[in-house]
This record gives C-alpha cells, structure tokens and sequence, in this order.
C-alpha cells in the first residue's frame, strides 16, 4: 500500500510538472513578441494528431510581419492544453488571436502567446478574449497599432 502511494504521488508529480506555464507579460510585450495579430472567427475545428486545426476568417488584422504575403486563413494549436494549446475556442465566436509564423504561411497560437485583460477589479478576463470582451482602449489602441 506504501508503494502505492509514492506511486500515485509520483504520477501527480509528473502531472503538475507537465502542465503549461506562461510568464507574465504585458499586452505591449506580447504585441511586439507577436508576428501577427488578429480579430478572427471561427468557421471550422479539426483536432489532428497532435494539433487542433482552426480555419478562421480574418475580421480585422492588426499586425502581420509577412506582409504583403497575408496569413493564412488556418491556425493551429497544440490539440492539448497541458502543452499550452488553445482547446476550447467556439466554431462562430470571434476572438483576439496572436502567435507566430510557422513554415511558410503556417500560423501557429499557444497560451502564451496570447493579449490577454483585466476586468475593473483586476481579475483575468481569461486566456483569450472573446472579441465582445476585449475593452474599448484594447481595440483603439490595436486599430492604431500603437498597443
């Protein structure tokens, strides 16, 4: 029974260790940390072996680092939040996204990666924001590029 529970203990270990952890940034870091930024919809998930597969329509991009080449209209994410993938984005919803170029065109998003905002009393407004969600001086200063 004693070796049991070091076991068990062990496997929680192993669990905790492999969970996503992000550092804390600003918005203004994790703009400029970011090689494109977007308001996208949702129009189609795909989980594939070992990533998600999002096709998105670009409602508004607000940097793009491969301009004049455009991104592409499919992002993806590892298919587990442990690895820091962005699991649980709704088909129809529109989102802030953020993230970087993969080979080619390829854009790619994790956790960490992501602008995030505090509500009046400071609290996350969770790790992605819904569009609706992202406040008013967060979408002002994205259209001027001056986040």
């Amino acid at each position: 029974m004693k070796h049991v529970t070091k076991f068990l203990a062990f496997c929680l270990l192993i669990v905790a260790l492999d969970a996503c952890t992000c550092g804390l940034s600003s918005q203004r870091e994790t703009y400029r940390n970011a090689e494109w930024v977007t308001r996208a919809r949702i129009l189609r998930k795909q989980s594939k072996t070992i990533n998600i597969e999002y096709i998105v329509k670009h409602v508004e991009i607000f940097k793009d680092t491969r301009r004049p080449r455009g991104v592409s209209g499919q992002i993806t994410t590892p298919r587990s939040s442990a690895a820091c993938g962005l699991t649980s984005l709704e088909v129809g919803k529109e989102y802030l996204l953020s993230g970087t170029f993969g080979g080619g065109s390829d854009l790619r998003m994790n956790t960490c990666g992501q602008i995030t905002a505090k509500d009046k009393n400071g609290q996350p407004l969770g790790l992605v924001l819904e569009w609706n969600k992202v406040p008013n001086d967060l979408k002002r200063r994205l259209r001027s590029g001056n986040v």
